[in-house]
């Protein structure tokens, strides 16, 4: 993925805003400024697009280590959230070139 979209994703304890940094159809990597998942987590995730925020669940499956995110111009640390429901990958395979 070239575009480094925004994601909210909110935890238990928490909302904060992050970048997606690739997306495939079985989840989504992100990463973003002090963005801390603990692993096994159950997140919720909103992707804008055309003016709608579309709603998925996952769970952090894996922490990727630092990424550097060009559109905040830092490095941050990446996690990859699984996303099995089906909404997610057809919505992935519409709007994104994977």
């Amino acid at each position: 993925m070239t575009r480094e979209i925004v994601v909210g994703i909110k935890t238990k304890t928490e909302a904060r805003e992050a970048y997606t940094i690739d997306l495939s159809v079985g989840g989504i990597r992100v990463g973003g400024a002090l963005l801390n998942l603990p692993l096994g987590e159950q997140v919720e995730l909103t992707i804008a697009k055309g003016g709608e925020k579309i709603p998925f669940s996952g769970r952090v499956a894996r922490e990727d280590g630092m990424y550097h995110l060009n559109r905040i111009g830092r490095d941050v640390m990446a996690f990859f959230i699984r996303i099995t429901d089906v909404k997610f990958s057809e919505f992935v395979s519409s709007n994104y070139h994977i």
